[in-house]
């Protein structure tokens, strides 16, 4: 982790310090109103599809996940079919899982391959994306398969973080987005940590589904059969750039192993743990949240909600990855921790979400409200608006620096 990465990750410890020494947090400046179209206009969706999900770096996987040469991922992001290979080289790569004869997927699902070959004609493409065989290729016809490689989407590796950019002709600028968050996130040193599982939830429209990742103001209510109706609601926020960090103020059910920056009280900062100083979600725009956890070790949980075919579809994928390898009996109290969010998530957010989606196609409720307390969704919503209303061909730096205020 650079330096300036480190006195930030420092600096936030000490404010989220204070403010657990005071039990109070800073709010938003005021109430905002989001028109409820934002979560059910079509040509909205589409707008966010082309503007954010094919424009701004996307975290794909954690380096791990792709932890040897010939390890593969398969994803579809906004109507976009990803395939993400580690080469002999030790690159991570991302390619449009698509041959470049018929347009037929290469690869499905996650697991190893030298090379992948088309189900349709046989055509193979090496773990570099080049294209290795040509089926019958005698009688197809003269072409140079140089030519005919996988389309490779610009990719960046960072804090044990693989990032891409769903336009193969964008340019490789990952710099101006990421900024010092990425830097900080190194401190977690992913490339180094075990994946553990990974949970795939069907949602609605992928902005609900991915509002309740960032506040904690339902928690009490929503959750009162999971947390307990006595868990604070409180969240404090500390931004950078289009990410911030979302952390709870109050008392979290034992039962969850979530980490407290509390563990830090009484220490002098020569003397601060480095673990508790990455405590809380980390949100990555637009679409993922990393939480931590220490039930059964050392862990987190990574989010991403991922929109689907239409307005009202998202999927949601819960990997988990652990620090270290772990014993039978750390493995089983993970695994418990692990249902014990899948459940959360699937029973009870995506279920209001669902009902959210219900009440605001039908076109009578015209708009929904952030409190002062939801500074997150202000900000995140905020984001969405920025993206959305600047021209796709203005490059990523000038976004970053026209950003919105933070709320």
């Amino acid at each position: 982790m650079k330096a300036e990465a480190k006195r930030q990750l420092y600096a936030d410890t000490e404010e989220m310090l204070a403010l657990q020494d005071t039990g109070t947090v800073q709010q938003a400046r005021q109430v905002a109103r989001l028109d409820a179209r934002q979560y059910t206009d079509e040509a909205q969706f589409s707008s966010e599809k082309n503007r954010i999900f094919k424009r701004v770096p996307l975290m794909l996987a954690a380096s791990c996940e792709l932890n040897e040469p010939g390890a593969y991922k398969t994803m579809d992001i906004a109507g976009v079919p990803v395939l993400l290979v580690r080469g002999k080289d030790g690159v991570a790569r991302a390619f449009l899982n698509s041959c470049t004869h018929r347009a037929s997927p290469v690869a499905k699902g996650c697991g190893k391959a030298a090379r992948f070959t088309c189900p349709y004609h046989g055509w193979s493409f090496g773990r570099e994306g080049n294209l290795v065989g040509i089926a019958s290729r005698e009688t197809f016809g003269d072409i140079d398969p140089d030519d005919y490689g996988l389309i490779r989407f610009p990719v960046h590796e960072q804090s044990g973080l693989i990032w891409a950019i769903l336009d193969p002709d964008a340019p490789a600028d990952f710099t101006a987005f990421l900024g010092e968050f990425a830097e900080m996130l190194g401190g977690f040193g992913f490339e180094n940590w075990h994946f553990g599982k990974r949970t795939t939830l069907e949602g609605t429209n992928w902005k609900l589904a991915f509002d309740a990742h960032l506040e904690f103001y339902h928690l009490p209510v929503l959750h009162r059969e999971t947390f307990g109706p006595d868990t604070g609601n409180a969240a404090h926020y500390q931004y950078h750039g289009p990410h911030f960090r979302l952390r709870h103020i109050g008392k979290r059910a034992e039962r969850t192993g979530f980490d407290s920056v509390s563990l830090l009280e009484g220490l002098p900062r020569e003397a601060w743990p480095t673990e508790p100083l990455f405590s809380g979600e980390w949100i990555l725009f637009p679409n993922v949240s990393i939480n931590s956890f220490f039930q059964g070790g050392r862990g987190v949980i990574i989010s991403q909600v991922i929109p689907g075919n239409t307005v009202g579809e998202s999927v949601t994928v819960q990997t988990y990855l652990h620090k270290k390898a772990q014993n039978e009996e750390e493995q089983a109290t993970a695994a418990e921790l692990t249902s014990f969010i899948a459940h959360v998530v699937r029973d009870e957010d995506l279920p209001m979400s669902q009902d959210q989606q219900h009440i605001l196609s039908s076109g009578i409720q015209k708009f929904v409200q952030f409190g002062r307390n939801e500074g997150g969704l202000q900000h995140f919503h905020r984001w969405v608006e920025h993206c959305v209303s600047t021209d796709e061909e203005r490059p990523l730096a000038d976004l970053m620096a026209a950003a919105p205020d933070i709320p």
